[in-house]
């Protein structure tokens, strides 16, 4: 299939971020809006001009979150969204930091700390492959076509 045909919307590249506690718990959110509202994911979002990807993880984990991470973000790998149905395109870098702190809710979701085996069945399918390559030192992954659609959203299956 000739994807570059049907994607009229131009790339975006964002940001998300992997924030762990001392306990173990990921920092997650409740989406609140859009396609996949209701459901678990790791905070991030687009990189702007002149913004390098850690400042734009610091940045969106703190606007989502209410978390000023303070220690470094680390890169730890990148992965493709493509989906032509919902004309998306995006190059999404992974940065992992730890974080410590109180979580809050804002107008994009609702932030918690959460194990992974608490939220798994909870996770978009970004989130849930974002967090596999880390504990398992991948780099890359890639989801295309249906695997991005909101069909995919736990709560639709």
């Amino acid at each position: 299939m000739d994807t570059m045909s049907e994607i009229t919307q131009p790339i975006k590249v964002n940001a998300n971020a992997l924030v762990t506690n001392s306990k173990g718990e990921i920092l997650l959110m409740r989406l609140k809006k859009g396609p996949f509202a209701g459901a678990l994911c790791i905070p991030g979002g687009g990189v702007q001009i002149g913004e390098l990807s850690h400042e734009a993880a610091k940045r969106e984990v703190l606007e989502e979150t209410g978390i000023d991470v303070t220690s470094p973000f680390v890169p730890y790998g990148f992965c493709e969204l493509m989906n032509e149905e919902i004309n998306q395109h995006k190059i999404v870098m992974l940065l992992h930091a730890k974080a410590e702190g109180v979580p809050k809710e804002t107008e994009e979701g609702y932030a918690s700390w959460m194990l992974y085996e608490d939220a798994e069945k909870e996770l978009l399918a970004f989130a849930k492959e974002a967090i596999r390559i880390y504990n398992d030192k991948n780099v890359h992954f890639k989801l295309t076509h249906a695997q991005v659609d909101i069909r995919q959203h736990p709560s639709k299956l």
